[in-house]
Parts: structure tokens; sequence; C-alpha cells
């Protein structure tokens, strides 16, 4: 083989391999470009929190983005914006009932338009009205409450014994599940640092139906009001049931201390 043939076979052969990488090099960047495509064909985009935004905040422009999510992860409750392609505009002034993490859905349910409304009736929910009422320390577990805590309400009341002279005291809780809305002019939930705040306060604001309202006001005219920290767990079903008139009375010399059914009203 002269040394002219064996030249034009190197050179055939570096085109052979030049053109196997060509090809492999445009397979490779039409399959990552058709991935691509079908990613963006199979996503949403969705209104989202910019940074952390606090309970209670006044959305800003700057407090609202737009993500790709996965059309499988899209929530029927996420604002999309082929839904509703001018959310990041019609949210902004909107108050947040809860907190949001940055990258967080912005769930529509979670924000009311105040509509020149104050902070804190923007927070109450549909149907549901906001009743301060007085309390001390020793009856708020010792100041440990916090907004957005859920309580029970106890009244107390004392009462004088006709027949046997003395005081009677009675004590019942009338209200469960109260959900706490602020503690004086705290209105937030303590979301750092090592220890639990304490929260000193003398009136609690205390989130309820018209109903319920009516039952804390009789209650509190009757005599002293507590509140019973619930625990975030769910409870178990039945375990709180009034006792349905049913009394258990235990004497102490002239005191005598009873527990009825939950509080009615009227005459």
């Amino acid at each position: 083989m002269s040394a002219r043939q064996l030249i034009v076979l190197v050179v055939a052969a570096i085109a052979a391999v030049g053109a196997l990488l060509l090809i492999r090099g445009l397979g490779s960047r039409q399959a990552e470009q058709t991935s691509a495509e079908s990613e963006q064909i199979a996503g949403q985009q969705v209104l989202v929190a910019a940074r952390d935004i606090p309970q209670g905040a006044a959305l800003a422009p700057s407090d609202l983005a737009v993500a790709l999510f996965p059309t499988s992860s899209v929530s029927g409750s996420f604002i999309r914006l082929d839904q509703q392609p001018s959310a990041q505009a019609d949210f902004v002034g909107g108050v947040t009932r809860r907190p949001f993490v940055q990258g967080e859905p912005i769930v529509a349910a979670s924000v009311v338009q105040p509509d020149g409304r104050g902070f804190l009736a923007a927070q109450l929910q549909p149907g549901f009205r906001a009743v301060a009422v007085e309390i001390e320390k020793t009856t708020a577990v010792g100041g440990f409450i916090q907004p957005n805590d859920h309580v029970d309400v106890i009244v107390t009341a004392r009462l004088n014994n006709r027949e046997g002279g003395g005081e009677q005291v009675n004590s019942d809780i009338i209200l469960r599940d109260i959900r706490v809305l602020a503690l004086g002019e705290t209105t937030t939930t303590q979301d750092s640092g090592n220890a639990p705040a304490i929260v000193e306060a003398g009136v609690a604001v205390l989130e309820m139906s018209a109903e319920d309202a009516r039952i804390l006001a009789l209650g509190d005219e009757m005599g002293t009001i507590s509140l019973a920290l619930r625990g975030v767990q769910a409870e178990t079903v039945g375990m709180n049931t009034p006792s349905n008139g049913r009394q258990m009375s235990q004497s102490s010399g002239s005191v005598r201390v009873h527990a009825y059914g939950a509080v009615s009203g009227g005459n």
C-alpha cells in the first residue's frame, strides 16, 4: 500500500468518526429539547410566595412570584396563571390568614381582600365573630397561650347557698375548641427563639360563631372566665362529651363544687 493510499484511508476514518460524533451530538440535543418541551407541556404556572410571608401581612408585589409545578402536583386550591393570568396583580393588598414559606403555593382561601376593613376583620373566617374577653395570667395557662392556639372556655361562678349557708362554686366548660385571634396587642404566633414566649395580656380576642358569642357573654356575666389550652393533635371523639345534666358534688366545709352541662342561657 502506497503512502498516498494510506493517507486517504486515515482521512476517511477521521471523517467517519467525526460524522458519528456529530450525529450522536445532534441526537442528544434533540432528546434534551424534546424532554424540555415535554416538561413545559406537563407543567403549570402557579402563584407562589417570593419570600417568607408572616400571618396578617398585606401582600406587596415583591411578595408574589410564579413557579412551574408538574401537573400531577398541582392542587385544585392552587392559583394557576392559565386560569387567572392577572393573579400577581389581583392578590396585591390581600391579607394572609396564615404564614407562607418561600416557594409555597399561594392558596386563595388563605388570603382575604380586606376591602378597606381592618386587620382583624380580615383574619376572621366567614360567618365568625371576634369577641374580646377579660382574662388574668392565672386563668390563661400562665401566659403561654398564643394567637392561633385553640382553647376551651371555662366559667366559674360563686353563688350564696341559701339552704346550708356558705358559698357554692359552679365551674364548667361552656365553649370548646375556640381559636385565639389575639392576646392584648399580640396578634402573631411565636416562630423563633429557644423558649416559649410568655404573653401577659388582660384581654383575649376569640373567634367564634354568633351563638357562641352569646354564650360567652352570658358566662362572663355569671362569673370568672378561664382559658384551657388544647393540644395540637386532634382529640379522641367523645372524650369531652358533656355529662348530659348529671351532677357530681363534693363538699368541703361550706363550699360545694358542682359540674354541670353547658350553659344555654335564656329564661
